[in-house]
């Protein structure tokens, strides 16, 4: 090999191989490049092979693969126009191979490109179907939710309503010369009962036909019964509460019960015979609940961020908690919650 070949493969080589680095981002102004530099240096000197001979079919790849469809059309065209160029020019014995080899480079990109793209669609279809069938969980989830609290907001609307209805005797009592007054209170008793009949309209447009629409909410107290339940179905589920129990807010005690309750039914789906051990303890100011398996560390486990991790962040998000899911190193899985009580 002379001085100049050598010279001829480090230069050509090391542009050539360079491209590969950015041949996603540019993929169109790699491709023309790379084909027309090869081509150029093919008519003087002999091309180097080995790692450019791979960066090369790279480059082509990512023609194929990474263009729209009006440049991949020209970069064949370009390809072809540009390979068969010196055979035409130069005739020689090797032009019926160098003929074979474009058009059957031609072939391996369009069937590259169509095997690649429908690949590239089925994703791109199945990514905006999870995140459609994520966001529609999470709109459920919030009417559930808003279903559940209706009691806790009743209560305290009505509380205000029935201080309003005071109000209103109040008012009639008063003498004219506390007009300000018979004002404000007016005012109390108008906003409050106008706020008890708009809830009761949006709580009726939220249930819908909701047949559990009147039964009591579960809490805390309800967990050991939903212990057994999940026992009976199969799941070796144990609950252990710490702390002393003392009164939570209705919706973080109706709260606990749902993350508990999903905590088990995921174990139940996911970790077939293992053990579950569900831990509910009460801190000083906020509320701890952990849901633990051990699983099987041998076993491929199915991917537990579903819909059902989607509701409990839901949950977690409206009282300002923190939650923490994930697999655990020796095998199962694990939820940890945190929810503040104010």
């Amino acid at each position: 090999m002379t001085t100049g070949d050598r010279l001829v493969t480090l230069v050509v080589g090391g542009l050539v191989t360079a491209s590969v680095a950015v041949r996603r981002r540019f993929p169109v102004a790699v491709g023309f490049g790379v084909q027309a530099v090869l081509v150029l240096t093919g008519l003087f000197s002999a091309l180097p092979v080995g790692p450019v001979l791979i960066a090369w079919f790279c480059v082509l790849y990512a023609l194929a693969v990474w263009t729209s469809p009006r440049w991949f059309i020209a970069g064949v065209v370009f390809f072809v126009v540009t390979d068969m160029a010196p055979e035409v020019v130069n005739p020689d014995e090797k032009a019926g191979t160098v003929a074979a080899f474009t058009a059957a480079t031609v072939v391996v990109l369009v069937l590259v490109r169509r095997v690649v793209g429908d690949r590239d669609r089925r994703l791109a279809l199945a990514e905006r179907e999870r995140e459609l069938a994520k966001r529609e969980a999470v709109i459920e989830e919030r009417a559930r939710i808003a279903r559940e609290l209706h009691d806790v907001i009743a209560h305290h609307v009505s509380m205000m309503v029935g201080q309003a209805g005071q109000a209103g005797a109040e008012r009639r009592m008063l003498d004219a010369g506390n007009g300000s007054t018979r004002e404000v209170l007016t005012t109390i008793e108008r906003v409050g009962r106008g706020a008890l009949t708009e809830m009761r309209r949006l709580v009726g447009m939220l249930r819908g036909d909701d047949e559990d629409a009147l039964e009591p909410q579960p809490g805390i107290c309800d967990l050991a019964t939903l212990v057994a339940q999940m026992r009976s179905a199969g799941l070796d589920a144990q609950l252990q509460m710490e702390g002393e129990s003392r009164d939570i807010p209705v919706g973080i005690d109706l709260s606990a019960y749902r993350i508990v309750q999903e905590g088990l039914t995921n174990a139940l789906k996911h970790a077939g015979h293992a053990r579950t051990m569900a831990r509910v303890r009460y801190g000083v100011d906020s509320l701890e609940i952990e849901i633990v398996d051990d699983g099987d560390p041998g076993s491929v486990e199915v991917d537990r961020g579903g819909h059902g991790l989607v509701g409990m962040r839901e949950r977690v998000a409206l009282y300002g908690g923190t939650l923490d899911a994930g697999r655990r190193p020796a095998g199962g899985f694990a939820v940890r919650v945190l929810l503040p009580i104010r």
